[in-house]
């Protein structure tokens, strides 16, 4: 049960205001909520629209033309999946949502290709594609951005993400949540659970339903401003952090009255970068917590183990 609207702390990364005070904010919610929204992002208000008005009408085609374009056709997570095609939460349903995913267009043959990238499924409506790939770089660059205020928030050198997402892994998942009038008791839209990667910044068309859980686990209803991005951490990033930046447990209640989309994109590193305990986490007498891995093996472990078509 919610306990309430929490509104998330909401941070300018514009420059127009001073960027070490952005980077205190970021530092302070990543300790904390484990939420933030960002506004200033330079993301047009043209390309939001565009990505929603071309999810509703992707989601309006007929099954058929979506499961043409079924995730399990891709050797990279690309692709549509159907309603109960995730199960996020163990011991519930699976999440009563559909979604497609994307991610930077890689044709088979490039030679740096990784195991998570390739070409994408592209359906046949007229500006779909330029819609979803306008947006996507421009949420890259914001996301780029982003990562050297936490960088610098971890003390860090600002360009210390660079060189680590050079070849970033970027998924973008168009999701519809449909409309359920009498939610069954063990099924949610989307389960309770954490983000695998490092960063994920998320478009909403506005309509309620997510949710955050706080360190006693009670949940609030999420709050943010129109047009900003809803910023919250994943597993990877809580791995270099050792804990100090926040993985925070969310998930999706289903729309009792209109149908809810949404559009995270997920920012990883890139595929063979080393995620290790950053030295700067560790206080005096701490070990970590977590044993070295790659953000490529960590992701794909993480996808075999929520999708049924990897099971």
């Amino acid at each position: 049960m919610s306990t309430g609207g929490t509104a998330i702390p909401v941070i300018d990364i514009s420059g127009a205001a001073s960027l070490d005070a952005a980077s205190e904010q970021i530092d302070a919610a990543c300790r904390g909520i484990g939420f933030f929204a960002v506004t200033g992002h330079r993301v047009a208000g043209e390309l939001l629209e565009g990505v929603l008005t071309v999810t509703r009408e992707f989601f309006a085609q007929p099954l058929a033309h979506k499961n043409s374009l079924a995730i399990e056709s891709s050797d990279h997570h690309r692709g549509y999946a159907g309603v109960e095609g995730e199960l996020l939460e163990p011991g519930l349903r699976a999440d009563y949502k559909e979604t497609m995913d994307f991610g930077p267009e890689i044709p088979l043959g490039d030679p740096r290709r990784s195991p998570l990238e390739g070409p994408n499924q592209w359906p046949d409506l007229p500006g779909f594609r330029a819609a979803v790939e306008a947006y996507q770089e421009a949420v890259l660059d914001a996301a780029k951005r982003l990562l050297r205020l936490i960088a610098q928030a971890l003390e860090l050198e600002p360009s210390f993400f660079d060189e680590r997402f050079g070849r970033p892994l970027v998924g973008t998942r168009l999701i519809r949540y449909p409309t359920v009038s009498e939610p069954l008791p063990d099924q949610l839209g989307c389960g309770a659970h954490s983000d695998y990667g490092c960063i994920t910044l998320l478009l909403t068309d506005g309509a309620p339903g997510l949710q955050l859980a706080d360190i006693d686990r009670r949940w609030h209803d999420v709050v943010a401003p129109a047009d900003s991005f809803i910023i919250n951490l994943g597993d990877m990033l809580a791995r270099w952090t050792n804990d100090r930046y926040r993985a925070t447990v969310h998930r999706v209640q289903s729309p009792r009255t209109a149908d809810r989309y949404s559009v995270p994109t997920f920012v990883n590193p890139s595929y063979d970068t080393v995620v290790e305990c950053l030295p700067g986490c560790l206080g005096e007498g701490e070990q970590p917590k977590y044993p070295p891995t790659t953000s490529g093996a960590y992701l794909q472990s993480r996808f075999d183990e929520t999708f049924a078509y990897r099971q």
